[in-house]
């Protein structure tokens, strides 16, 4: 584990270092404005250890923009189709747990 506290409540939180590193993955996508400013200024906050996800979810601040984010994947979702979602399931759990079975 790496004695960033960052690092050890990503990992905390997601569960495993692999889980953890996709989780950074996705901090640095958003903070390089993936998702817009807002979402950007958030990654950039936890990455830099200055706001924690407990307090991520708490925030009314952040509210707004997380709920769009989420109606977004809930419409990527309704409008992709079988293949296409099972794809990208079956990639995801390959970079988080690797070959091994599941």
């Amino acid at each position: 584990m790496s004695d960033d506290p960052v690092d050890q409540e990503l990992e905390r939180m997601a569960g495993s270092r692999e889980a953890a590193e996709e989780v950074k993955r996705t901090l640095v996508t958003l903070r390089d404005g993936g998702a817009g400013p807002e979402l950007a200024e958030m990654a950039r906050d936890v990455l830099e250890g200055r706001i924690s996800f407990r307090d991520v979810a708490r925030s009314s601040a952040y509210a707004e923009p997380l709920m769009k984010a989420q109606e977004a994947l809930l419409r990527w979702r309704a409008q992709a189709d079988e293949e296409e979602q099972a794809r990208l399931v079956a990639e995801t759990q390959k970079r988080l747990y690797g070959d091994q079975d599941l």
